[in-house]
């Protein structure tokens, strides 16, 4: 049957009147079913999913499993005031964000905020990515000597966390010896410190750290600077090496 274009206009009016008037129409849910579908080897794969992501997959891999270093030893973070992997990741900081801003003195991490260790020998890129997993961001704060007193305090309950520029002995709960870029604290003294927006921003009970007389973006992420200090490391012929300097005593009576 041929509709005259009359008609179709008559229809079509027609049809917008219920279309409209179903919208003024007042719906309720008169029952709610709930189903749980696993996701398992069961369900088999959609080849053509597959087909599509696998030159990604494929390309990522090679690119995590990059070799671009080496460890002399095994980059350990046991429990103590400081650790192999600790004091790497502080100096590889520090090393990397001079290039950036020549007026840093100190950095800070903490011992939660580095996930896993470095294994003896091939380091790849998929390691470090499993070192810093977050995608957090190198800053700079300046502080006053009262806020940086806060922190030694902090670094002291916590019996060490990982630093580079500063160190310390610690007797009975307090901090004393205490030097920042090779000079005594003085807490009438500002400090510039380096460290991440996570730790900036009061994370870890920092809080000490979200009041600084001046806060400043790196523009680079921890992650990019452990990559590039690496890089440069092999570059020169070296290995990544580390060691207990000292930088963190704990003084038995």
């Amino acid at each position: 049957m041929t509709l005259s274009l009359r008609q179709f206009r008559y229809l079509a009016w027609i049809a917008a009147i219920a279309f409209f008037a179903s919208c003024q129409r007042q719906l309720a849910v008169s029952k709610n079913e709930y189903k749980q579908y696993g996701i398992d080897a069961q369900g088999g794969e959609d080849s053509s999913i597959v087909k599509y992501y696998l030159p990604y997959k494929e390309k990522m891999q090679a690119e995590m499993s990059k070799v671009i270093g080496q460890t002399e030893q095994e980059l350990t973070k046991p429990a103590l005031p400081e650790t192999l992997m600790g004091n790497y990741f502080a100096d590889a900081m520090l090393t990397e964000g001079l290039k950036k801003d020549p007026t840093i003195q100190f950095t800070l991490s903490t011992k939660g905020g580095l996930r896993t260790t470095f294994p003896a020998g091939d380091i790849s890129v998929s390691n470090v990515f499993e070192l810093m997993p977050f995608e957090n961001e190198m800053v700079t704060l300046k502080l006053s000597g009262e806020n940086v007193q806060e922190l030694i305090d902090f670094i002291v309950k916590k019996e060490g966390e990982p630093i580079s520029g500063m160190r310390m002995k610690i007797r009975n709960g307090v901090a004393y010896e205490v030097t920042i870029a090779g000079q005594p604290f003085d807490k009438t003294k500002t400090y510039n410190l380096l460290t991440y927006d996570y730790l900036a921003d009061g994370g870890d009970d920092l809080e000490c750290l979200r009041n600084p007389i001046e806060r400043k973006e790196i523009n680079k992420k921890v992650r990019e600077a452990l990559l590039d200090n690496i890089n440069d490391l092999t570059r020169q012929g070296k290995k990544i090496t580390a060691q207990l300097d000292g930088r963190i005593v704990i003084v038995k009576d």
